[in-house]
């Protein structure tokens, strides 16, 4: 019997409890909407309008032709996540499992082991909703792009309106705290989703550093924050940060104000979900009209004509030589912002 640290009880068990939990607030929040298609491709029609006066005629006059409103249509095929593990005859059957003795009979081994895969196969779970949760970012941004070597390359366009991106001219950090006009900027948003959409900001996703200057400046006395009870079920956003890594700020303007900075790692790097330096102005009514697609998956093992109409699918097999245990998880998610002029991104920090 090895005498390893690494096979001891409680350094196994120190390593499982330090897996992080995954990224899903705006998955959760903003895309709660889920759809799952019969096909690979969705098509998007975008419908633009203005808000054209009808024209006026002479009594018993001709009516006069009017253009409909102009319509594009998209066709986007969903991104395909594929991961799978392999679980090895020596990390199964001979490997020690925590919360195991050293000596045990063959029934508790077994629970060990399908225990160890069951953790395994939550982590692939997570490793998706983190990348759900990346899409979403991107697609409130209003593009998703995304490029690795000898993997994959795809860029997906929302587009929002020119307006729908703000710089401000006086940033929340300049040198002159008095100069900043936090309650103009969310007037500036009120108007912009207002005059878009009909619609008025709810809430507020701030980056980090965008949070930390705004805490500032309420702490300095330039903007007033009320930082009312917010519960959402059993989880309250007041004081602390939740499991899905935000932390409520307060409201101005009536606008809920959030902290989300967390990061994932994307291609080796750490990636921002909501980037530092910008806040991005959302509402969550309904009208907003965001979905979360998930494309058809194709498998000779699916069972609706060798087609997985659904969010997530798995499957397992053993193979031969070298002899190993594969788990799959496959998912084809798209969130989709069917609004996109309802989502404006403010970059409130210099530089």
């Amino acid at each position: 019997m090895s005498s390893l640290t690494e096979l001891k009880w409680k350094t196994l068990t120190r390593v499982v409890n330090e897996i992080k939990s995954p990224n899903q607030f705006l998955k959760k929040r903003y895309f709660s909407r889920h759809k799952p298609v019969n096909t690979e491709d969705i098509e998007i029609d975008l419908k633009t309008k203005g808000r054209q006066i009808a024209p006026f005629v002479r009594k018993n006059g001709e009516a006069i032709m009017v253009e409909g409103s102009s319509a594009t249509r998209y066709s986007v095929s969903a991104p395909n996540i594929r991961i799978k593990r392999p679980f090895t005859p020596s990390e199964l059957l001979f490997g020690r499992q925590p919360g195991t003795d050293i000596y045990i009979d063959s029934g508790a081994q077994a629970n060990a082991v399908q225990s160890h895969i069951a953790e395994d196969l939550q982590l692939m779970g997570d490793y998706v909703t983190n990348a759900e949760e990346w899409l979403c970012a991107q697609a409130i941004q209003g593009v998703i792009a995304y490029e690795v070597a000898d993997q994959e390359v795809f860029t997906i366009t929302f587009p929002k309106p020119s307006g729908n991106n703000i710089t401000l001219t006086t940033f929340w950090n300049d040198g002159t705290a008095g100069d900043v006009k936090v309650l103009e900027d969310i007037h500036t948003v009120k108007k912009v989703l207002a005059d878009e959409v009909g619609l008025t900001p709810t809430d507020a996703i701030c980056g980090e550093s965008a949070a930390t200057q705004l805490r500032l400046l309420a702490k300095g006395g330039y903007i007033t924050l009320d930082n009312r009870t917010l519960n959402m079920g059993n989880v309250d956003f007041t004081t602390q940060y939740n499991d899905d890594g935000v932390i409520y700020i307060g409201r101005i303007a009536g606008v809920d104000f959030w902290e989300y900075s967390r990061t994932a790692e994307l291609n080796g790097s750490d990636t921002a979900m909501i980037r530092t330096k910008y806040v991005e102005f959302l509402s969550t009514s309904a009208n907003s009209d965001r979905v979360l697609y998930y494309g058809a998956i194709p498998d000779m093992k699916a069972l609706q004509g060798k087609r997985f109409v659904g969010e997530r699918f798995s499957k397992s097999w053993e193979q031969e030589d070298p002899s190993a245990f594969m788990a799959l998880l496959h998912s084809r998610p798209l969130p989709v912002p069917r609004r996109p002029g309802a989502n404006v991104s403010m970059k409130v920090i210099s530089g």
